[in-house]
């Protein structure tokens, strides 16, 4: 007899107790986060409670900074947050080094030598980060000298849980801005590295007795804790009969399902539970999944897109991860590669823009990705161009063609494209929504209001279609799926803009003579015509 995890059991990463995304695992963004966004939020709600509650009960709100309750919410994160000072101090410490260093030392350079000002470095930051000019050689800039700051005492991988629970239901609060904490005795909370081998045994399933008891009493579960956690498990049946054919399979939100040759490529994982009772017929779940997966591909550095509470769950399972390349280093733009590699992915190939990876039966191209990230300096983005023996799929995610001229020039370099799955969210969130706390100053809110984290409009994106000359359309990554609720609040009716901007353009697909579909749950595609 052997033990897997049941189909609806929920592991929820954290990090400094959050729901865990990945700009919470470098340092230098996690005390930035921890200092402007997360300590406010957990203060507003212990001064105010009543608001937070108040405020949750209109839709408007979902999303924004406001703690969602459960029984016992307001005792359990106050003992938190009364013992978080001194347990987070180090990223406190790491936060006001950098608001010293960004309002203060580096103002100063307006194009003289920086040499004496490495010797004004606060000691957080001393040899971990170089200054440089732009070419204008008057705007001073800098990077982090990344590797330094995650072998300093500002990375702890003490920090990194994962909290366990049961899901009865597709539909999830959102995550984002509650305490990760045991709530309840149906939740067990272990502190664990997330690279760990041991989450690997605990998703890959298949384990002994023995086997168990041995990754119970790695976890450092005991008494109680550790019966509630064995209940999590049940006993395995008969694998299940996986087809083998040539398929492209719409999961859900982001997430593309490919297989070509025998050959898996997985795009944004984002996937839903099953094992429970009255969701959405047929969803795409876990136990869909191969039990290999050649190529994940993510196409930018977004909680929806990068889901870490996905990733974690089928890292046993993947072979290669393919990212856009990235060497800022900055605060708003972390290097992807060592994120994952944190993540227990260590196989992470980058690919630059055209550039092309060789697979069996076929390619993978990184096209350029504009906009979705407010006019903030970006460069951890890209759309997928997958080749297969000559069908074309491009993954166009949240590309926002505000440039008209970039694709007619990419297809000049790449070709026809048969198929362009392409993201419609048209209004999105003002770019401080998720990068606010990494700014040094508050914007302006008629600036913010203006810079939007949002896909393509329908002229936008009819002309990327008509750039590439794609005769197979589909609309997809709206956030639309209700297991999206942990990362995402959208409620769209037929009125609003992304639903209209997104119906014109599938009418004007179909209008010439091509095939266009808005995508919802799940979906199997032609892989050709």
């Amino acid at each position: 007899m052997t033990l897997s995890l049941k189909g609806n059991v929920i592991a929820e990463p954290a990090v400094a107790g959050w729901y865990a995304w990945s700009y919470l695992l470098p340092p230098h963004t996690l005390a930035k986060y921890w200092q402007n966004h997360y300590r406010p939020l957990v203060e507003s709600y212990l001064a105010n409670p009543q608001a937070h509650r108040t405020a949750l009960k209109q839709a408007r709100f979902r999303g924004g900074p406001f703690v969602h309750e459960r029984d016992g919410s307001y005792e359990a994160i106050k003992r938190w947050y009364d013992a978080a000072a001194e347990r987070y101090a180090p990223l406190t410490e790491l936060a006001a080094a950098i608001d010293e260093f960004e309002k203060t030392i580096l103002p100063a350079q307006t194009g003289a030598s920086m040499e004496d000002a490495y010797q004004r470095l606060p000691e957080p930051l001393a040899g971990r980060v170089e200054m440089f000019y732009g070419r204008d050689n008057r705007t001073p800039d800098y990077r982090f000298i990344e590797p330094l700051l995650y072998s300093s005492r500002y990375f702890d991988s003490g920090y990194q849980q994962v909290r366990f629970s049961v899901v009865h239901q597709d539909t999830r609060e959102f995550a984002l801005t509650t305490p990760v904490l045991e709530y309840g005795p149906e939740q067990v909370l272990v502190t664990v590295p997330l690279d760990s081998e041991l989450l690997d045994a605990v998703f890959r399933g298949g384990l002994t007795t023995e086997e168990l008891d041995r990754v119970v009493a790695g976890l450092g579960l005991a008494g109680e804790r550790a019966e509630v956690f064995r209940t999590f498990f049940e006993q395995d049946g008969e694998p299940p009969v996986r087809p083998t054919g040539d398929v492209i399979e719409y999961v859900g939100h982001a997430c593309v399902y490919v297989r070509h040759r025998g050959v898996s490529f997985l795009v944004d994982p984002v996937i839903s539970y099953g094992g429970y009772s009255g969701g959405a017929p047929g969803r795409f779940t876990f136990d869909d999944l191969p039990e290999h997966i050649d190529y994940v591909l993510i196409t930018h550095n977004h909680q929806d897109h990068m889901l870490l509470e996905t990733l974690l769950r089928i890292r046993n399972r993947v072979g290669r991860v393919v990212i856009a390349k990235s060497s800022h280093s900055s605060l708003v733009d972390p290097d992807l590669r060592r994120i994952l590699r944190v993540l227990g992915f260590h196989d992470v190939v980058e690919l630059d823009d055209l550039e092309t990876l060789e697979t069996p039966g076929g390619t993978i191209t990184a096209l350029p990705f504009l906009g979705e990230h407010g006019d903030i300096r970006i460069r951890t983005k890209s759309g997928w161009l997958l080749d297969l023996d000559g069908s074309r799929v491009l993954f166009a995610a949240d590309s926002t063609n505000i440039s008209p001229q970039l694709y007619p020039q990419v297809a000049a370099a790449v070709g026809k494209v048969d198929t362009v799955f392409i993201g419609m969210e048209s209004v999105g969130a003002p770019v401080s929504w998720l990068y606010g706390p990494l700014f040094p100053e508050r914007l302006e809110r008629r600036i913010d209001a203006g810079r939007r984290l949002r896909g393509s409009n329908f002229e936008q994106a009819a002309a990327i279609v008509d750039a590439l000359g794609a005769s197979r359309v589909y609309v997809y990554a709206m956030g639309q799926e209700p297991w999206l609720g942990a990362v995402m609040c959208v409620d769209y009716d037929e009125s609003h803009p992304a639903m209209v901007d997104s119906g014109k353009l599938v009418d004007y697909v179909n209008a010439l003579g091509g095939t266009a579909k808005h995508l919802y749950l799940r979906e199997s595609l032609r892989l050709r015509s």
